[in-house]
């Protein structure tokens, strides 16, 4: 099972309600302070599960304009 780290930038007026919509996700989220606003972690045994969560449950939310994806794997 690998893990993505989904960094999400927002629109500083929309901090608040990004967060909101990001915890109805129901996905693992944590806010940041620095460089990003927000840090989505998945898990997934297929990567286009990262790519449904990102099209689907996160590029949708209103105030979101940014987001980089960090794959992680054993080695």
């Amino acid at each position: 099972m690998a893990k993505s780290f989904i960094l999400v930038d927002a629109e500083i007026s929309k901090i608040k309600d990004v967060s909101s919509e990001l915890d109805k996700t129901g996905l693992e989220v944590y806010p940041l302070f620095g460089d990003h606003d927000f840090i989505v972690i998945t898990e997934f045994g297929d990567s286009k599960i990262t790519a449904n969560n990102l099209l689907e449950k996160i590029h949708p939310i209103d105030g979101v304009v940014k987001t980089k994806t960090l794959v992680g794997s054993d080695i």
